[in-house]
This record gives C-alpha cells, structure tokens and sequence, in this order.
C-alpha cells in the first residue's frame, strides 16, 4: 500500500487511536467475546469505535520477530488486538470520565480481569499523521 493510500485509510478512523494487545488463555474466548460484546455497546455509545482481531501467526518472517515473542505469549494464550478509535485526546479523557462512573463498565472490567493474562496488557495512544507530501 502507498501512501497516498494509507492516508486515506486514515479518514475512516478519528484522530486519536489506542492499539491494546492482550494476552488470555484460549479456554477463556467465549467469556471474553460476551465481555466484549457489552464494552462495545459502551464505547458505541461514547462515540468510539472499536476493532478487535486475534493473533494467528506466531512465526518470525525473515528480520521480522513475530509479537507474540515481543510480549512472551504461550501456545496456550491468544493475543488480541484491540484499534479504539477517538475524535482526538479530550475525546478519550471524556470516554474515561464516562467509564469511570458508570456501574455497568466497571464491573465488566473486572470481569474480564479474570479471564485475561494478569500484567498483559500492552497498550499506546497514536495520533494521525498528516500526509506531510502536500
């Protein structure tokens, strides 16, 4: 992909995205897929997009070491990708301010601190990089 490509992917997404990888253990898929039905509900509502994608190779290829290496996943382990799309970083401070006083979210967060990889979470904040050509 150019990119002149790239940034145009760039519009479908806000301005602000957060990239979390997290590891669980594969037996918990189904406890966390309903989690996460409920948490998507939550930041649909607020605004925020969400995208989440499993791991499904776990080779390197060539100089390129493979993620799950980098964050020390097991075979027994998947490794989800989570893209959370935000307008920009006030829209993200007000996303939390929202989370953090709404019952329902809270409990689902420590739901799902039950089924995850304790001390998994790897997460960053991106911002939009301007297509610098024009």
């Amino acid at each position: 992909m150019d990119n002149s490509d790239n940034f145009g992917r760039q519009k479908e997404l806000g301005g602000l995205i957060q990239i979390v990888f997290i590891r669980a253990p594969k037996k918990n898929r189904d406890a966390l897929a309903k989690i996460g039905k409920e948490t998507d509900d939550f930041f649909r509502k607020h605004g925020v997009s969400k995208f989440v994608y499993r791991l499904n190779a776990r080779e390197n290829m060539m100089d390129f070491v493979n993620l799950s290496k980098i964050i020390s996943a097991n075979n027994d382990e998947d490794v989800n990708l989570e893209i959370l799309s935000y307008r920009d970083a006030k829209h993200v401070e007000e996303v939390m301010k929202a989370m953090e006083s709404d019952k329902r979210a809270n409990e689902l967060y420590r739901e799902s601190s039950k089924f995850i990889t304790l001390g998994s979470i790897v997460f960053g904040d991106f911002n939009k990089v301007e297509d610098e050509s024009k």
